[in-house]
């Protein structure tokens, strides 16, 4: 019975040791708005917490705004940087996408309120927290919380305004196409 209490007691401090390692501080938005990507792929789909994932290649912004016009095949977000240490060690974080009120509804399935998705980011590297108009019943116009969580922790907070764009505004793009 010592020994099995001893090997508890030495697993415990083990993992106290690997756990004090790892300092989750802070973080740091360092590109926000319209984005455009080189390559989008699915990724996993609906779930009973998260919309419909893309894996996506090449992020790019176009626009550092809050405003972002609800447009069919358009991009918008936040990427971040997690500034804690030691750098490039994996750490699992919580992106949390909330949506206007009313939320999202799928036409014959489910009302989406928020959108929440546990991944694994590099400490020190950039990471992609975003959304894509892929459906037409995803234009949905208000205000759309971006937070990005690690355990109880939220590390970061971004509103973005999405709003309905003129009906010129749209003729205008089709006309420049």
């Amino acid at each position: 019975m010592t020994k099995l209490i001893s090997i508890a007691l030495i697993w415990c401090l083990a993992n106290l040791s690997l756990a004090s390692d790892l300092r989750v501080r802070a973080a740091e938005i360092v590109g926000y708005g319209i984005f455009d990507t080189s390559s989008t792929t699915s990724g996993s789909g609906f779930t009973k917490s998260s919309i419909a994932k893309d894996n996506v290649k090449g992020v790019r912004f176009v626009e550092y705004t809050t405003d972002i016009p609800a447009k069919h095949g358009l991009n918008f977000g936040i990427q971040y940087v997690i500034n804690s240490r030691p750098q490039g060690k994996p750490i699992r974080v919580t992106s949390v996408v909330k949506f206007p009120e009313g939320g999202l509804q799928r036409p014959k399935g489910r009302l989406y309120t928020e959108s929440r998705d546990t991944h694994e980011v590099l400490i020190g590297r950039k990471a992609l927290h975003g959304y894509g108009f892929d459906e037409e019943w995803e234009l949905i116009p208000g205000t759309w919380i971006f937070e990005l969580w690690y355990r109880d922790v939220r590390l970061i907070k971004k509103t973005f305004n999405v709003y309905m764009p003129d009906v010129n505004d749209a003729d205008d793009a089709v006309a420049s196409e």
